[in-house]
């Protein structure tokens, strides 16, 4: 029996493709595991080096299709799943050596449902790294499980909504989609598995080693499909009021919606502003503004919601002049 099933989406990652590779290969893990490459049209050498490592490996099973997006790659990979937990790695990121025998064994002692587990993010070579670490979440629950109905709001607000930075029972997650053709699918997927999954619990162990600064992170998108962060946040919605929690988590949603406005916001290229402004403007945000600011949150989202609130009352030329002031244009 498969126990582990590892996806791997490539698109042109030739440069990290083997560390990739290689890394989920040199596992601890002493059960079967498979590795599913789903190669996303790449136009460099990474279909080939796949091709050569499935020979290789008979871990390994690569799927090549055409050029369709990350979300399109993972609903592939998910077509070729055996295993009972699904663990995503993306293609320029790597994993620690005993990463699957750590997470399996977890899992298997807590009958989770989802891991949430710590990581290293940095650079690709990972100068200067940092580890991802929620101390909220491992000095309120340690090593007990918590879900949707018993977690407190906090929860939502704190976990990353990376698809890699957990470890999946795949049964939870077969039929959950990834939206095609949609930057940050990562939100409405976190969504879904956060109102359907019964047992969470969060390992704090540094297993993932997250490169940033890549072509379409959304720390660097700055043209058309930036403007994907708004129809991301409207698909978390649907799931989260389907469970009767939406009221109770709408402020935390939000928060995390505006941080992400303002984050795209600076980085926009300048022809795209106006419109940028013009989808804020029109985009419901629920919310008592004078409540929120009131509300235990960090400063940078009272900060970024009360940039929100500026742009919704005044027009461009007022904005424009605020957004400078403020040094974000």
């Amino acid at each position: 029996m498969t126990e582990i099933s590892v996806t791997v989406p490539v698109y042109n990652v030739e440069k990290y493709l083997r560390r990739c590779l290689n890394t989920i290969l040199d596992q601890t893990f002493g059960l079967d595991y498979e590795i599913i490459c789903v190669d996303d049209g790449s136009t460099d050498n990474s279909g080939k080096i796949l091709d050569v490592y499935e020979k290789m490996y008979p871990k390994i099973k690569v799927i090549h299709q055409k050029n369709q997006g990350l979300s399109v790659a993972r609903n592939t990979a998910m077509e070729y799943v055996t295993g009972k937990y699904t663990m995503f790695v993306d293609s320029d990121d790597f994993i620690a050596k005993n990463t699957l025998e750590g997470l399996y064994n977890f899992a298997e002692n807590h009958k989770s449902d989802v891991v949430i587990f710590d990581f290293f993010r940095g650079s690709a070579e990972l100068k200067n790294s940092k580890t991802w670490h929620i101390v909220q979440i491992l000095e309120k629950y340690g090593n007990n499980s918590f879900n949707i109905d018993s977690a407190e709001p906090f929860v939502y607000r704190f976990v990353p909504v990376a698809t890699w930075s957990k470890f999946y029972l795949t049964d939870l997650i077969k039929d959950i989609k990834f939206e095609p053709d949609l930057n940050n699918q990562d939100v409405p997927h976190w969504a879904e598995v956060y109102v359907r999954a019964k047992n969470i619990n969060y390992l704090p162990v540094p297993y993932y080693y997250y490169c940033q600064q890549r072509e379409n992170s959304i720390s660097t998108i700055r043209h058309k499909k930036a403007f994907d962060v708004f129809r991301a946040f409207s698909l978390a919605e649907p799931p989260l009021k389907a469970s009767g929690h939406f009221e109770r988590l709408k402020s935390i949603h939000y928060a995390h919606f505006v941080c992400n406005l303002v984050n795209i916001m600076s980085k926009l290229d300048a022809e795209l502003r106006k419109e940028y402004i013009e989808k804020i403007k029109n985009y419901i945000i629920d919310i008592d503004y004078e409540q929120f600011d009131k509300e235990d949150f960090f400063p940078f989202e009272k900060t970024n919601m009360k940039i929100i609130r500026f742009i919704k009352e005044n027009n461009f030329d007022e904005i424009e002049k605020y957004m400078k002031q403020k040094n974000i244009w």
